[in-house]
C-alpha cells in the first residue's frame, strides 16, 4: 500500500489501482474521456514517485521525458503525488 498526495489530500493506493481510480473513489474528479491511454485527457505532472505507466500511445516519450504521466493507466511503485 502505498499513499497518494493530490494537492492538499492524501489517499492510500495500491499497487494494482491506477490513479484515476484511486481519485475518483475517493471523490477527487480528476479530467479523463476513454480511460485506456489512448486519448490523453488525463495527463498529469507526476510531481514525486514512480509509476508503471502502461499507456496505449495516449502520451509522447516527450511529455514522459518531462515527468508528466497518464492516471488512467499509471499503478503506483512508491509513495506518488500529482
Amino acid at each position: 500500500m502505498f499513499k497518494l498526495k493530490i494537492d492538499d489530500d492524501t489517499f492510500n493506493i495500491s499497487s494494482d489501482e491506477t490513479i484515476l481510480k484511486c481519485a475518483y473513489k475517493n471523490g477527487v474528479k480528476l479530467k479523463y474521456h476513454c480511460a485506456s491511454g489512448y486519448c490523453g485527457k488525463c495527463k498529469v505532472k507526476l510531481i514525486s514517485g514512480e509509476v508503471n505507466l502502461e499507456h496505449a500511445g495516449g502520451i509522447s516519450r516527450d511529455k514522459i521525458s518531462d515527468g508528466y504521466i497518464l492516471t488512467c493507466c499509471s499503478y503506483p511503485m512508491s509513495n506518488i503525488e500529482i
